[in-house]
């Protein structure tokens, strides 16, 4: 699971959070890769844990994601 503080500390994301964050958002995987510059087969890829996210994209995925002023 990725967590970021107020402080920039990332820790790894994982599939099923991934998914739980963008139907949250309400955004298809198309809409997510849009958004995040990507293919839809990169989002898909994480989701199905083909694929890990670095922490770099981690972070990004929380900005785009998660509402401001939320941590964990």
């Amino acid at each position: 699971m990725t967590l970021i503080y107020a402080n920039g500390i990332v820790q790894v994301i994982k599939a099923d959070e991934l998914r739980i964050l963008r139907k949250r958002a309400r955004l298809t995987q198309a809409a997510l890769a849009k958004r995040l510059g990507l293919t839809t087969n990169a989002v898909a890829r994480w989701e199905q844990q083909v694929r890990s996210i670095s922490k770099p994209m981690a972070r990004l995925i929380r900005m785009v994601l998660e509402p401001k002023g939320v941590g964990r």
